[in-house]
């Protein structure tokens, strides 16, 4: 018997392909964001030493890395992963293109008690993409040169603080090195009219992670 199509199964037909046409168009713009947003990240390995337990052979290890020392940003996170202990686990965070200071900090989880310790000390490092970017002089990272930089490195110098961010760029007198006559440099510079700091040579490299 031959087949006929009525009006209600070309109606029936046409919603099927419409359905299946959204669902495709849908499927694709997902991908494609997905794509760009992992196109518009840049890999990062951050290493962590893990605590020697004697109760298991392995235990779980979380990182976070957020853009402010609070880590009150989070920009990467890490799901608990299985490590050996006493060993170095070496973890690929995904950061935002933004040249900056980042923080991140880990924690480990014993697998036999369930135990969860405190998160570490942060670590800092500074993501650099464009050097051409960078204020000579600015050794805290905040995009300007002003006085508190002295301070920064006087307290780098003579009181443990942390290094400039990125090293190279206490080098205000480009002399290949960040010493007390760079301070100098800049404070001649700063209130006795001397001349700017100058722009340090940069190896071409994608970041400057601090230790």
């Amino acid at each position: 018997m031959p087949l006929h199509c009525n009006k209600e199964n070309k109606a029936g037909l046409f919603e099927v392909f419409y359905k299946t046409f959204l669902f495709l168009l849908v499927l694709s713009l997902a991908f494609l964001s997905g794509s760009q947003a992992q196109a518009s990240t840049i890999p990062v390995g951050l290493t962590f030493a893990t605590a020697n337990y004697t109760q298991c052979d392995t235990l779980l290890i979380q990182i976070q890395v957020s853009t402010d020392k609070a880590f009150s940003n989070i920009v990467d996170q890490s799901n608990w992963t299985v490590c050996q202990s006493n060993t170095n686990f070496t973890y690929s965070a995904y950061l935002p293109p933004v040249q900056g200071n980042f923080y991140w900090h880990g924690r480990h989880m014993n697998r036999c008690t369930g135990e969860v310790s405190a998160w570490s000390v942060p670590f800092r490092f500074y993501l650099l993409l464009d050097p051409s970017k960078l204020v000579p002089g600015d050794v805290n990272g905040d995009g300007f040169l002003t006085p508190v930089d002295l301070i920064y490195l006087v307290q780098y110098f003579f009181a443990g603080g942390p290094q400039p961010t990125p090293p190279q760029v206490g080098d205000v007198n480009c002399d290949g090195k960040c010493t007390v006559g760079d301070l100098i440099y800049l404070i001649n510079y700063l209130w006795k009219f001397g001349p700017p700091p100058c722009r340090p040579y940069f190896k071409p490299l994608s970041l400057q992670q601090a230790k």
